[in-house]
């Protein structure tokens, strides 16, 4: 049995046991005719003055130490005055305080489960520490998720599981989870439960199908409209190039017909991104890997746009890092293409007459960087994260011709064939776009 606790007034020495053998001492030595009595009595006077003297030093430590725990200046008599009224407001605000935590938790409760995204957390155990309705009425009664539930009754997809222990593992993931009829939109990041305890994952689902049938039925509509466009703006220039070679208008309306023919080819040029942006965000674009060989494959890359250099006399140049140009990759060699010759193309287009592009390559690990440097007026940093939108142009360059859809195909090329694209700018600096692409197969 657990020894009890007792009140702190039991640790202090009584002084019954004095005052007793006080008495009894003092009978004692009444009686001087007998001279054990008298030892007796006087034996007991002292035991009665140690007793005394004893629990004096034991009280008097006994109140030292508790004067030593309370965190205040003055330690006199006036503290046991105060004493009362300090304790008493200490129990007021140790109230308020019980009942502004119970108004809290109440209102991250109700918060909790109103909440139309579904919210659930895992310990380090991989169990289920917390979880909202939602969570459960959007995975489906296929997922158990009751406090205590493991990770793989709640989810257990092998793309699930590998972004969560990844997520384990202090990095953030997202991705898209399709649970029939529904389509949830994933987000795991790495959470400390109690300070100085341990980790756990805070998991939220959002349910986008809504959003993601409004995509597919925009993108269909954008590639079948381009598509439908491209017969009539072909039609219309090759008829302008036949009045103009022929010699049908008077040379007043020559004017007139090079403006049409240089906006149908405009036009033309904006169909044909859209409709390559298109086919690439639906899925519709496959790629045909095949092994490369870096170096001979870049300056391929930099010969078929010496001509749009040349007529701007704009410098090409290039860096590969040693032993990089005997490197093999195994990509889209048509699309890797692609991409580079628009990062290029861009670099040409907005640097200064008589500049420098340079590219460059170099080894990062398993991955390979690419890197294409200009001398233009640079981007801000207000307008970095948007660089790569659909049909966005900052405004230093919208008198530059374009369809603003060049970089958002780099992006998205560079995210089919497992890499990624960044960009590194300042104004006035020019700037340097980075793709990174795996070595392995």
């Amino acid at each position: 049995m657990p020894r009890t606790q007792h009140e702190l007034s039991r640790a202090l020495p009584s002084p019954w046991l004095a005052f007793l053998l006080g008495i009894l001492g003092t009978g004692l030595l009444a009686k001087a005719s007998d001279p054990t009595n008298q030892v007796l009595g006087w034996l007991m006077l002292l035991g009665a003055t140690g007793w005394l003297f004893w629990g004096q030093r034991t009280s008097r430590m006994l109140i030292k130490r508790l004067l030593s725990v309370i965190p205040v200046e003055r330690k006199d008599e006036s503290l046991f005055r105060e004493a009362p009224k300090v304790w008493a407001e200490l129990e007021r605000e140790n109230r308020e305080l019980r009942l502004l935590n119970l108004r809290e938790d109440q209102l991250r409760r109700t918060i909790l489960a109103n909440l139309k995204a579904g919210v659930v957390v895992l310990d380090s155990n991989r169990e289920v520490r917390l979880s909202n309705r939602a969570a459960q009425s959007l995975l489906g009664s296929s997922s158990l998720i009751t406090l205590g539930s493991p990770l793989v009754g709640v989810f257990r997809e092998p793309l699930c599981l590998s972004n969560l222990a990844r997520a384990f593992a202090g990095e953030g993931a997202e991705w898209d989870l399709k649970r029939n009829p529904k389509i949830l939109r994933v987000r795991a990041f790495p959470i400390d439960l109690d300070p100085g305890e341990t980790y756990g994952v805070l998991v939220t689902l959002d349910d986008i199908t809504r959003q993601e049938a409004l995509e597919t039925t925009r993108q269909k509509f954008i590639s079948n409209a381009s598509h439908e466009l491209k017969t009539p703006a072909t039609s219309i220039r090759i008829a302008a190039e036949n009045l103009l070679e022929g010699n049908l208008v008077i040379p007043e309306g020559e004017t007139s017909l090079r403006i049409i023919i240089r906006s149908v080819e405009r036009m033309a040029m904006l169909l044909n991104d859209i409709s390559e942006l298109s086919q690439i965000e639906t899925g519709a674009t496959a790629l045909e890997p095949a092994p490369i060989l870096l170096g001979g494959f870049l300056e391929g890359v930099l010969e078929d746009v010496s001509s749009q250099a040349q007529a701007r006399q704009i410098r090409l140049t290039s860096h590969l890092e040693e032993g990089l140009e005997e490197t093999t990759l195994i990509t889209d060699p048509h699309r890797l293409h692609q991409l580079l010759d628009n990062l290029l193309n861009n670099a040409i287009k907005f640097s200064p007459e008589q500049a420098e592009v340079k590219l460059l390559g170099a080894r990062d690990g398993e991955w390979v960087s690419l890197s294409v440097v200009d001398q233009g007026p640079g981007i801000a940093e207000t307008e970095q994260s948007r660089i790569f939108e659909r049909f966005y142009r900052s405004p230093l360059t919208r008198g530059v011709p374009g369809t603003g859809l060049g970089l958002a195909i780099v992006k998205h090329l560079a995210s089919l064939m497992g890499g990624e694209i960044s960009l590194k700018s300042s104004l006035g600096a020019g700037a340097t776009f980075t793709l990174r692409l795996p070595l392995a197969e």
